[in-house]
């Protein structure tokens, strides 16, 4: 990506939760917080411990303003004796004030772990704290650091301007902190305002890095995120190629397994049958288990990326609308009623509709046939194109106990396939009978 795109992006409000750190970048991060806070309170104590082995220094001593923190002076008082006074703001705070300042350096410490959930709330707490602890520095510009790498810009304008302000009235208030202020007094007229402008500048600094970084955790979680919708993009997609070919394989075996079964089972209990009947019926049901095995073949053609059946014979096209009268005469062969009605041009209902309208009234022949075998089925076709295609298919109740058993797995795959069509599909009891309502969208011609 380009530094513009990279700059303008570093205005721009995070999209993306950062990235989890791994093991190796969070030890580093609290090993150096952790250095830092053992390094300065060590520093304090020393300074303090030296400064009361060679007698202290006092705040009256007369002891000259330094232009650096951290330098020796060596004061004379009125009655000769020599003050070491190793650093002038340490000498001006209290000792007790120490252990504070460990303290809540330590409970920085631990709180630095909430940066991300609080990011804000958390700078401005250790920002206050810091007026009375200089130990947390380290945790404090971490936590600044968190805070800009969401790059809002407003509450990092809202710290840079709470940190200057705090800076001000601790100089004005606290005797240990005038002190460094009034070293820069040497430095000319403008001396006092430099501490606050160093500071403003390096938390501008601070501030850029900040953002920077944070663009680089963005585009680090947008490839995460990235991965992981690919990821679930190709679990779905593998789910809905496995309905779809547990939809096709439903609606191709049903319709023939359901006369395999409503055959074997007269001969399972028609024992006074005369021979020539039982192989009447014997013939049936080998005839729909060759045609199962038939269709079950095209189906699983279309699984394939080419033409060809499981024999590598060339693949039967799918059924379409043109093909229902056909279904149905086959099944009124077998001893199925039914009744169609069919006001429309079977052979100008698009392809995709037609193929899926056709499996649908297969299954609704199918479930007929299952639960309500000896009932008169009806089945009515109307529509036209710009309009829609609506399909009923409706059948007298059957005596309890009277029809093979379901899933209500048909009906499923009947909504799905209108729902994949832009249609849909409603099911139950009215009057007396079983009623699939559908419709489905009928393109208008074009051209």
């Amino acid at each position: 990506m380009s530094a513009r795109a990279t700059l303008r992006d570093m205005f721009e409000p995070a999209c993306l939760p950062a990235p989890p750190l791994d093991g190796l970048s969070t030890t580093w991060r609290y090993a150096l917080a952790g250095f830092g806070y053992l390094g300065y309170l060590g520093t304090m104590i020393g300074v303090k411990a030296f400064e009361a082995s060679v007698g202290g220094a006092s705040p009256s001593g007369g002891a000259s303003a330094l232009p650096s923190a951290a330098s020796t002076t060596v004061a004379t008082t009125p009655d000769g004796a020599g003050v070491v006074t190793v650093d002038p703001v340490l000498s001006e705070m209290p000792t007790g004030l120490l252990v504070v300042d460990g303290l809540i350096g330590a409970a920085a410490l631990w709180a630095i772990r909430y940066r991300r959930r609080w990011p804000f709330g958390l700078f401005m707490v250790l920002t206050t704290a810091s007026v009375v602890s200089n130990s947390l520095w380290v945790v404090m510009v971490w936590s600044f650091i968190s805070l800009c790498s969401r790059r809002d810009v407003k509450k990092i304008g809202w710290g840079i301007a709470y940190t200057i302000a705090l800076s001000i009235l601790a100089s004005l208030f606290l005797p240990w902190q005038r002190r460094n202020f009034e070293s820069f007094a040497t430095l000319g007229p403008f001396g006092y305002a430099m501490p606050f402008l160093s500071t403003m500048l390096m938390m501008a600094i601070v501030a850029l890095l900040g953002m920077y970084y944070g663009v680089r955790q963005d585009r680090a979680a947008g490839v995460q995120d990235r991965a992981a919708n690919a990821d679930r993009d190709r679990e779905l997609a593998v789910l809905g190629e496995r309905n779809r070919i547990a939809r096709e394989m439903h609606d191709v075996l049903a319709h023939r397994i359901s006369l395999v079964s409503m055959h074997a089972g007269a001969l399972a209990y028609r024992t006074d049958l005369p021979p020539e009947k039982t192989r009447e019926i014997a013939g049936i049901i080998q005839e729909n288990a060759h045609a199962s095995l038939t269709e079950l073949r095209s189906v699983l053609s279309t699984l394939r990326d080419g033409q060809l059946d499981a024999a590598g014979s060339p693949a039967a096209p799918q059924p379409s609308l043109v093909d229902l009268p056909g279904l149905i005469g086959q099944a009124r062969s077998l001893g199925q009623r039914v009744n169609l009605d069919a006001s429309i041009d079977l052979a100008t209902v698009p392809a995709v509709t037609a193929r899926h309208v056709f499996r649908m009234i297969q299954e609704c022949l199918t479930n007929a046939r299952k639960h309500a075998p000896y009932a008169v089925t009806d089945v009515v076709l109307a529509g036209e194109p710009g309009v829609g295609l609506t399909i009923r298919v409706s059948n007298p109740l059957a005596p309890s106990g009277a029809g093979l058993p379901g899933a209500g797995l048909g009906l499923i795959g009947i909504r799905e396939r209108a729902g994949m069509l832009g249609g849909q599909v409603n099911a139950g009891v009215y009057q007396g009978r079983f009623v699939v309502d559908g419709w489905v969208p009928w393109p208008a011609a074009t051209g």
